[in-house]
C-alpha cells in the first residue's frame, strides 16, 4: 500500500499544500500535532506504525522530513522501523527515497541524518524567535495566555498530546529531568503534569 503522512503543527496552519496530490495514494493519514510529540504518541503516527509493522505499507511519502518530527533520535527511529519492514520512504521536497531497487540508499541515510538535525535545530530557532517575540511584546504591554478570570480544566490539560507523552514516563522509574528530556519539555511542565495527575488520582 502506498501511504502519505501529513502533519501540521497549529490550528492556524493549513495542510492544503501537503494534500494537493492526495488522490495519488491508497491512504492518506493527516493530523494536527506538534513535531515535538514522539511519532508513536501521535494518533495517526501510531496508526501508520501499526500498518508498517503489519507489512501493509510498501511506500511512505512525506512532503518533507520534518513532518515525521523535530527530534533527531525520534525521526531516525521511525525511519529504522520503515527500513526493517521494507518500506521505501519518499521525501518529496527533496526528490529522494530510502530504497533503490529494494536496497538501502546510502545517500538517503546521510541526507536523513543531516535533515533530521536541521529539523531539530529549526525547532530551537522557532522557540528562540517565539521567546524574543514575547519579550518584545511584553515591552509593548501585550498580555499573553488565557483571559483574566479564566482557567484551564485539569482533565483537559492532561488530554493534551504533550501531557499524555509525559504521563507515559511518570512510572516511578524515570526522574523528572529524564522525563523532560524524553518528551522535549521543561522540568516545570513535567512537575505540573505530575501534580495534576496525582490530584486526579491517576498516579
Amino acid at each position: 500500500m502506498k501511504v502519505k503522512y501529513v502533519r501540521w503543527s497549529t490550528l492556524q496552519q493549513k495542510p492544503s499544500r501537503q494534500l494537493l496530490d492526495a488522490n495519488s495514494f491508497d491512504k492518506v493519514l493527516a493530523e494536527q500535532a506538534s513535531g515535538t510529540v514522539p511519532f508513536a504518541e501521535r494518533s495517526k503516527g501510531k496508526e501508520l506504525l501499526a500498518l508498517i509493522t503489519n507489512r501493509k505499507v510498501t511506500e511512505l511519502y512525506v512532503e518533507e522530513l520534518s513532518r515525521l518530527g523535530r527530534n533527531t533520535r525520534d525521526i531516525l527511529h521511525t525511519l529504522d522501523i520503515c527500513e526493517d519492514n521494507g518500506v521505501c520512504v519518499h521525501v518529496q521536497n527533496m526528490g529522494i527515497c530510502s530504497l533503490v531497487n529494494g536496497k538501502p540508499n546510502t545517500t538517503f541515510k546521510m541526507f536523513s541524518h543531516l535533515m533530521s538535525v536541521i529539523a531539530e535545530q529549526e525547532k530551537e530557532n522557532i522557540l528562540e524567535r517565539t521567546t524574543f517575540g514575547r519579550i518584545a511584546a511584553r515591552n509593548r504591554a501585550v498580555v499573553f495566555g488565557r483571559k483574566v478570570g479564566t482557567h484551564e480544566n485539569k482533565a483537559e490539560f492532561l488530554k493534551k498530546d504533550k501531557s499524555k507523552a509525559i504521563l507515559k514516563y511518570l512510572d516511578g522509574i524515570h526522574s523528572i529531568r529524564e522525563v523532560a528530556k524524553l518528551t522535549d519539555t521543561s522540568a516545570a511542565t513535567v512537575q505540573k503534569v505530575k501534580k495534576i495527575a496525582a490530584e486526579l488520582q491517576l498516579l
